[in-house]
């Protein structure tokens, strides 16, 4: 939900530069690669038919939105991220999928040799299981229920609001002081980026943002005593 390709460069960044779903957004990209490595050999064989065609459009197209997750998990709120755990986990899988599906319309319109190729590695991606990090799910639900709460004002106690945040940042790692300006600039860069009718992406994010200018500080110097 909410994951705008706008927000991210075509250029995938290093695998540390991940800051939530780090295993995830790795074997993502280790698919990519492969895909990548033989996609060449694949148009060079020219499968000729209208068939053939898309699904070679497909696989240019699905390593390019991979590339795109990979950066989103790059420089989005880690809060953010947290809270789409969900969207980005069905997201690595459908590209999972996608590349499957693909190289097996194109695996019979090329050569043998190539074919075999082809053949192993939808063997390599049907053996490939996305899953979230236990520690960034748990922290992904403690948000999604904080939000849940402050926003139907079911419970906005101040203390219930000041341990879901604490817990949540910790989750994420966002213990120092360092960590939580990273975390409050990448807030404010994907608000000056939220679309004009991406009116709940944007109120999410203001109450993120608010939330870490309110008790961020404090939490971090308790974790830290």
């Amino acid at each position: 939900m909410w994951i705008d390709a706008a927000e991210v460069s075509e250029t995938p960044p290093s695998h540390h530069a991940i800051k939530v779903h780090h295993l995830m957004c790795m074997e993502l990209i280790q698919l990519v690669t492969r895909v990548s490595v033989l996609l060449p050999e694949i148009e060079a064989a020219r499968p000729g038919c209208s068939s053939g065609r898309e699904a070679l459009c497909r696989l240019n197209s699905e390593i390019d939105k991979a590339k795109t997750l990979h950066q989103h998990c790059s420089e989005s709120s880690k809060l953010y991220l947290a809270f789409t755990g969900d969207t980005i986990l069905s997201r690595c899988k459908k590209s999972r999928n996608l590349f499957e599906q693909s190289l097996s319309q194109v695996q019979n319109m090329v050569p043998v040799s190539l074919a075999a190729e082809i053949s192993q590695l939808i063997a390599e991606l049907r053996g490939v299981i996305f899953s979230l990090d236990p520690s960034e799910e748990e922290g992904g639900k403690v948000i999604k229920e904080l939000l849940h709460r402050y926003v139907n004002t079911i419970d906005s106690a101040e203390e219930y609001v000041f341990e879901a945040i604490q817990v949540a940042m910790w989750k994420l790692h966002i213990t120092s002081l360092k960590a939580l300006s990273i975390e409050k600039r990448s807030i404010n860069e994907m608000i000056d980026r939220v679309g004009e009718g991406e009116t709940t992406k944007r109120r999410i994010l203001s109450i993120f943002l608010k939330l870490l200018n309110k008790h961020g500080k404090s939490i971090v110097i308790e974790q830290n005593k």
